[in-house]
């Protein structure tokens, strides 16, 4: 039941913002002519600085932020799999990067024709986190960046950046009280709620952003899929106190200046 917590407020929300949004079809209009189905994710990119690591407390944050990257390829899978893509297994997805001998940077410029060619790969995921950030006691930012490559071409056929947050109710004396949803996912996943926190934030963010792709041509509704509007570019992704989303716009200059300066 959770997943739609938090999907139907993602629905509102587009709803209300379909009147100022680009329709799919201008948005990614290579997507449309190519029409990927295969997917692979790649492994994340984590740019995400560390702590020193001389004291137990960065050890256990520096941990968390290991467990995050890794579970942010694993939130990829499901919405995805939602819109009628066919993602690869991570498993899968290993094996044959292993043997295609590419780094991110690499599946980023290079051309990827072999992959299609030999594998039958339509598109590559390429998503990174950038920066980690705690600006409050009861609050985690996150900036990320989702971009998705044609095997054929090259071309980009989604390029999407994210600045994320995820807020939570404090007691009195500034500790987290813990919500119904997150008790829920630490409860299936047995982690702790600090490393919940992170995680809720990371599956919430993907979500929208591949949920907000065009529906994989698999399916019956791709072609009334074209008008329906598309997310933007740079925007924010905020999960409120009492688990409720709100999107923003957000201009490429804020998230550059926010991401890659300290």
């Amino acid at each position: 039941m959770k997943q739609y917590r938090i999907i139907i407020p993602i629905l509102i929300i587009l709803a209300f913002v379909s009147c100022k949004s680009p329709k799919k079809i201008a948005t990614y209009e290579d997507l449309y002519k190519e029409r990927p189905i295969t997917i692979l994710v790649a492994p994340v990119q984590d740019n995400a600085k560390r702590l020193v690591g001389k004291t137990k407390q960065d050890e256990v944050l520096n941990d968390e932020l290991v467990q995050a990257a890794h579970f942010m390829r694993q939130s990829t899978t499901e919405p995805l799999v939602n819109m009628g893509y066919y993602p690869l297994a991570p498993l899968a997805s290993d094996v044959i990067l292993e043997k295609y001998g590419k780094n991110y940077r690499q599946l980023s410029l290079d051309g990827l024709t072999e992959l299609h060619t030999k594998y039958g790969i339509d598109a590559v995921l390429l998503v990174a986190i950038h920066k980690w950030e705690e600006p409050e006691v009861n609050e985690v930012v996150v900036y990320a960046e989702y971009t998705l490559r044609s095997t054929r071409t090259g071309l980009e056929l989604m390029h999407t950046w994210v600045r994320g947050s995820k807020m939570q109710p404090v007691d009195v004396k500034g500790d987290p009280i813990e919500l119904t949803t997150d008790n829920e996912f630490i409860n299936k996943n047995g982690v702790n709620n600090r490393l919940a926190h992170r995680l809720l934030l990371l599956q919430g963010m993907s979500d929208f952003v591949l949920r907000g792709l065009p529906t994989s041509s698999s399916r019956w509704m791709f072609e009334h899929d074209r008008n329906m509007p598309a997310n933007p570019t740079y925007y924010n992704y905020v999960i409120m106190p009492d688990g409720s989303i709100e999107r923003n716009n957000y201009s490429e200059d804020a998230f550059g200046n926010e991401c890659f300066t300290d």
